[in-house]
Parts: structure tokens; C-alpha cells; sequence
């Protein structure tokens, strides 16, 4: 059988904008599992995290439990496993709860490519004495915490941080690009950290010094002269030339000019866009755009998720729900500042 593709909903109990109830409804709109829970996440591979009170358990698409409610956090499972935490300490269950390796460390994030970020270090302590490794989808620690910072593999290769400098490592934890793209820069009021983006088509965004450029997997700068720029997705990269952004190809060409004050990675052809400034007591409005850069939707919301699975969940000043690819109401109610939404 299929599983529906399901998207969390956020009903309004009574006239408070921060009291609210999560079920569940179809690409239709139509309401699948009665709104019941307190809070709730999207559906990653046919399961969802759902509390009631402070406790959290897991659903399947039917709205039966599977994994029943736990004095835990949320999780979201990715390749059968879930990263989860227990009272500020992270273990990995499986899909029946079972705990593939207790809580155990400080900080856990997701498999990517059969490994996970791991982290040695608590909140409130020293940033610099946190210690970054990756465990392998048995618990074991595949490679040991040596690292003053790290991320999730893509294509193979990883960025991790030695000192203030960061290079990518291979899935032994050994660097095929030597750690050298600088951590921080001098912001407008500020020393900023930089990013080491995920390789997507071949190409990683890092800082060089100078400005934000796109190094290929021996390492070498093939796209320079950027503020800004994030990961390619679906073969578009966000990139930002002062207060402006647009998007380049993967050649490089720019192929949406820097006319946004804001503009998030393309999902399923659709790019989020802001076209003006926030200004006081007027909140900037948001709308969507095609991979050639032509408004298809209008900048007519106050918020905007990315679209997943052809839906994409909005706010107005009076209403949350969800739209469609042209930009059509399937599901709303009124507003509400909704929750958990991973």
C-alpha cells in the first residue's frame, strides 16, 4: 500500500494566536487524522513526532501509535533511524523505539550518507572547548571527535573545522581538502562565522578571504565574487551581492539577477522571495518564484515554509494554511504562531 503524503495543521482552540491543536490532512485538504495533539512534526518516511502535554511518541500515517508517548523530544527518522533527545542527552532509536545506542552524547544530528554528526560539549560551556566526530548507522563511532566544528557528508565529502579553518574530510575522517578556507570574517559591527557548504553538483561554497566563492572537490576556486552563498539545490545557488540576492548556475552565469532582500534554495522548482525591506510596524511580504526567476506566485504572505510534496504551509495577517503550486488555498484556518515544524 502507499502511504499518503500528510502535512501537519494548526487549529486555533479558542480566540489565543498561541493555542492550538496538530492533526494532519491529505494533498486535497482533506483532514486524515483529527487534530488531537499538541504538537507535531511532517511525515519523514511514512512516521511523525506528536505530543501530548511535555511528552512525545511516534505515528504512523494512520494516526496509530508506534512508538508510544516518552518523557523525550521530538525526533525525525531518516534511512530507518532517529536522532533523539532525553533529557538534553542524544541517543538513535529505530522505528519501534528500540535505542540502537543510548543517550550518550552532548549533541546528535541526522545520517547523511551513513554518518552523523556527534557533538562533546554542552550548552553554557566554553564553544571552544566542544569537540565535533561521526558515528557510523551501528552507534559506533566511526570517527573520533578531533574536530572544533563539523557537518553532515554530501557527495562524499564532509566540511569539518581544525582551529579556525576549514577543510573536507572523506567517511575515514581523512582530509581530501586541506583545512584553509578561513572561519570568521569582519562583519559591518562584528567578527562573523563563515560556512562550509555541502557539496551539490560537485561544488561546495566557502569563504576565501575575500568573498564567498564555490571551490570543486580537488578544492580549487572555479566560482568567485560573491557577499553571500549557500549549497546548489536543483542546480541553482543563492547568492548574495550586497543587501541584494539572486541566483547562478552551476557554471556560474547568473542566471536570476540580485534584485531580492531575500531569497531561500529552490524546492521543487519554487523559490521563497522577498522583494522589499521590513520596515516598522510593516512586516515584508513573501512570494515564490520559478528556476527561471518569473514571480508565480505573489509576494502576498507574511511567511512561507518550502514546498514539500506540492504543498507549501503560509501565514497571512489572519490565516495559516497551506497552498498549492499556483499559489491556491487547499487547507486554512486562522492564524496561529504554530510550533514544532522539522
Amino acid at each position: 500500500m502507499i502511504r499518503p503524503h500528510l502535512f501537519p495543521i494548526f487549529t486555533r482552540q479558542g480566540r489565543s494566536r498561541t493555542r492550538f491543536k496538530v492533526g494532519y490532512i491529505d494533498n486535497k485538504g482533506v483532514v486524515v487524522i483529527d487534530p488531537v495533539f499538541d504538537e507535531g512534526t511532517r511525515f519523514y518516511e511514512g512516521l511523525a513526532s506528536v505530543a501530548v502535554g511535555n511528552r512525545w511518541g511516534v505515528i504512523n500515517t494512520s494516526g496509530e501509535f508506534v512508538i508510544p508517548l516518552a518523557s523525550w523530544g521530538w525526533c525525525r527518522f531518516s534511512d530507518g533511524l532517529a536522532n533523539i533527545p532525553v533529557k538534553g542527552i542524544w541517543g538513535i532509536i529505530d522505528t519501534t523505539g528500540h535505542f540502537l545506542l543510548k543517550p550518550t552524547y552532548d549533541y546528535l544530528e541526522s545520517f547523511h550518507e551513513g554518518r552523523a554528526v556527534f557533538r562533546l560539549g554542552k550548552f553554557g560551556e566554553r564553544q571552544s572547548g566542544w569537540r565535533y566526530g561521526y558515528l557510523n548507522k551501528n552507534g559506533a563511532e566511526a570517527i573520533p571527535a578531533v574536530f572544533h566544528n563539523a557537518c553532515g557528508f554530501s557527495e562524499g565529502l564532509a566540511a569539518a573545522k581544525v582551529g579556525n579553518l576549514w577543510g573536507y574530510i572523506d567517511s575515514a575522517g581523512l582530509f581530501k581538502i586541506t583545512p584553509r578556507f578561513e572561519g570568521t570574517r569582519q562583519g559591518l559591527r562584528r567578527i562573523e562565522d563563515t560556512r562550509a557548504g555541502y557539496f551539490r553538483n560537485g561544488l561546495a561554497p566557502v569563504w576565501s578571504g575575500q568573498g564567498y566563492g564555490f571551490i570543486d572537490t580537488t578544492g580549487k576556486f572555479v566560482i568567485e565574487g560573491f557577499d553571500d552563498a549557500n549549497s546548489f539545490c536543483e542546480g541553482r545557488a543563492v547568492v548574495g551581492q550586497g543587501k541584494r540576492f539572486g541566483f547562478i548556475d552551476t557554471e556560474g552565469r547568473m542566471i536570476i539577477e540580485c534584485r531580492f532582500t531575500l531569497a531561500r534554495d529552490f524546492s521543487e522548482g519554487l523559490a521563497r522571495v522577498e522583494l522589499k525591506e521590513a520596515t516598522v510596524g510593516l512586516m515584508s511580504t513573501t512570494g515564490f518564484i520559478d528556476l527561471q526567476g518569473q514571480m508565480v506566485i505573489e509576494p502576498t504572505f507574511f511567511s512561507a515554509e518550502n514546498f514539500h510534496d506540492g504543498l507549501c504551509l503560509v501565514t497571512t495577517e489572519d490565516l495559516i494554511g497551506y497552498v498549492n503550486r499556483i499559489g491556491e488555498f487547499v487547507w486554512q484556518g486562522p492564524f496561529v504562531e504554530y510550533g514544532v515544524l522539522c
